[in-house]
């Protein structure tokens, strides 16, 4: 009997070891690690044959580095290892920024690297405290924004977000003997507490805030100025369906704008939103007053120079192009022409100037420039008013145009479609018309909404004609296409149209508005709709106001003296720091 024969064409297996080396293997991987501490357990990598198996007798010098880097971050530890038995053993590797998604990669001379799996990398113990956005320049009394934010950290400098320690936030450096107001000391949520509504009461070049929380190094921000608040003499109010913007002229000469600024009209050089007032970058010029129309702004320098700036469309910035403006542009009119007031409708723009001649320039679609051409146009226009008449004030509305002659006469032009012109009809008219006011009825201030238009007379009575929904004052909603009385006794002192609603402020100081009320415009603490003046909720006293689309501005004198807005604020037209619809007056930063 034969035994052990082995079948025909069997093989016999290997008794042989591994080949020889020809790639690494990492057979210990990278777990989850705390930024700054030992990965554990350590990283083992394997040097193998082509086959898989540890060539226990390699020599290799394997070197560990970052592979994949989502933090940033570095690498730390022996970063060199030689195997042992064909096995590489990192101790004490570590990472110091926090993420997900890191890797690392193997190498060695004559092998094929490795790459690990991915692994995460979470911050340490809290450690410290940094400015994540560091306190800005602001004015006295009004908060610092952007919110100042500090954020608490490990000793690596990545956020720690479980952390709990409340911080509080005091006036390092304090060179005007300032007062730190607001919430000082803040709960942190995921490892950052934001102090919303910090202020300092008194101005002062150098300021610093210091941040401190039990246990963690304190930190210390940039320094920052606070500047003397501003004090605005005139505020202006406008805008179109896309945004609202308000701008107003200060004691120096300077103008402020906020809001909408899609199209530039803020001046500030920028396309940005601002939500609180932001100068209009117009060095060595001093203004006089403004006017915001719906995309473009307006104003006359104290020489006399008109400047505009944002949308150009149609020509109505009025400097012989149709390019838009971030900044403000001369208007360039006839020569020797000087101005002294100066009003921004949709798309067009009107000026008084020296000597009672009206001059638009923009849109003329409906007539509303007044030249009798139908012609838009890029420059200053004269307005060709009848025989005699000189004016001493102008207004725009969206489509139409009006002018307060010297006989307390109004006259107007434009579109006529809602009765806007008071002449008794609803035709366009491309020059001058008189509105038909009531016999022996002249007038000593006006104003024009998009599509109505107020006048007051000497005496401080209101009337207004056009488009109504409220917005005319009558207690109706009819419209009406003369000159109608406003209702209520009031004696303005001065009236503003705004899109669909109206604001006056009568010669004791007291500040009223009547129509829509839907964003609170009205200024009552409610969103009825009036129909005859309503008082402006609160006790202050005003010296002008401005009704724009959906939001109404005024200036306050006495105690709390200042810019207020209220009614609708998405696009920041408050100019208060937020997008918080207001029903009451509420202070702009100032």
């Amino acid at each position: 009997m034969l035994l052990g024969v082995a079948a025909c064409n069997e093989t016999e297996p290997s008794l042989t070891g591994p080949g020889q080396a020809t790639k690494l293997v990492f057979t210990v991987q990278p777990g989850t690690a705390t930024a700054g501490t030992a990965i554990s357990p350590a990283v083992l990598v394997a040097i193998q044959d082509a086959s898989g198996r540890v060539v226990t007798a390699a020599t290799n010098v394997v070197t560990m580095a970052i592979g994949t880097n989502p933090g940033g971050g570095t690498l730390s530890g022996p970063a060199t290892a030689s195997p042992v038995n064909g096995l590489a053993t990192f101790y004490n590797l570590s990472i110091d920024r926090v993420a997900s998604g890191y890797t690392l990669s193997a190498s060695a001379a004559g092998l094929t690297g490795a790459t690990s799996t991915p692994f995460v990398v979470v911050a340490g113990p809290a450690a410290q405290l940094a400015f994540a956005v560091e306190p800005s320049s602001a004015r006295t009394g009004n908060s610092i924004t952007p919110a100042v934010q500090v954020v608490i950290q490990d000793a690596f400098g990545n956020t720690a977000p479980t952390a709990t320690n409340i911080v509080t936030a005091a006036l390092a450096n304090n060179p005007g003997a300032g007062t730190l107001s607001g919430t000082t000391s803040v709960t942190p949520v995921n490892g950052r507490a934001i102090f919303s509504d910090l202020s300092v009461d008194k101005e002062g070049t150098g300021y610093t805030l210091a941040a401190s929380a039990d246990g963690l190094t304190a930190a210390t921000s940039v320094a920052f100025d606070i500047h003397p608040p501003l004090n605005f003499v005139t505020v202006a109010a406008g805008g179109s369906g896309s945004g609202s913007h308000t701008c107003g002229v200060t004691t120096t000469g300077d103008i402020y704008c906020w809001g909408f600024n899609g199209r530039g009209q803020l001046g500030d050089n920028s396309q940005a939103i601002r939500y609180v007032p932001t100068l209009v970058q117009a060095p060595g010029v001093t203004f006089q007053t403004v006017s915001a129309g719906g995309q473009h702004t307006c104003a006359v320098a104290s020489t006399g120079d008109a400047y505009c700036w944002g949308r150009n469309e149609f020509g109505r910035l009025g400097d012989g192009t149709t390019t838009d403006r971030t900044a403000p542009v001369r208007v360039a009119p006839p020569a020797g022409v000087t101005f002294t007031a100066v009003s921004a409708g949709a798309g067009h723009s009107c000026a008084l100037a020296t000597g009672g001649n009206v001059y638009c320039w923009g849109s003329n679609y409906y007539g509303q420039l007044g030249d009798g051409s139908g012609n838009d146009q890029d420059s200053p226009s004269l307005v060709q008013a009848p025989a005699g008449v000189t004016f001493t004030a102008v207004t725009t509305g969206s489509f139409h145009s009006c002018g307060l002659a010297t006989s307390g006469a109004v006259y107007c032009w434009g579109s006529g479609g809602a009765g806007q012109l008071g002449d008794n009809t609803t035709t366009d008219a491309a020059t001058p018309v008189q509105a038909s006011a009531p016999a022996g009825v002249t007038f000593a201030a006006l104003d024009a909404g998009y599509a109505h238009t107020c006048a007051v007379t000497p005496a401080g009575a209101a009337y207004c004609w056009g488009a109504n929904s409220g917005r005319l004052g009558d207690n109706t909603t009819d419209a009406r296409t003369v000159p109608t009385l406003v209702q209520g006794g009031l004696q303005f002192g001065l009236v503003s149209g705004g899109a669909f609603h109206t604001c006056g402020v009568t010669t004791g100081g007291v500040g009223y508005c009547w129509g829509p009320n839907g964003n609170g415009q009205i200024g009552d603490n409610t969103t009825v709709v009036r129909l005859r003046p309503q008082a402006v909720f609160g006790n202050l006293s005003f010296t002008s106001v401005a009704a724009g689309p959906y939001h109404s501005c005024a200036i306050a004198t006495g105690t709390g003296a200042g810019v207020y807005c209220w009614g609708y604020n998405g696009t920041g037209e408050l100019g208060d720091g937020t997008t918080i619809q207001r029903l009451v007056p509420t202070r702009a930063q100032q």
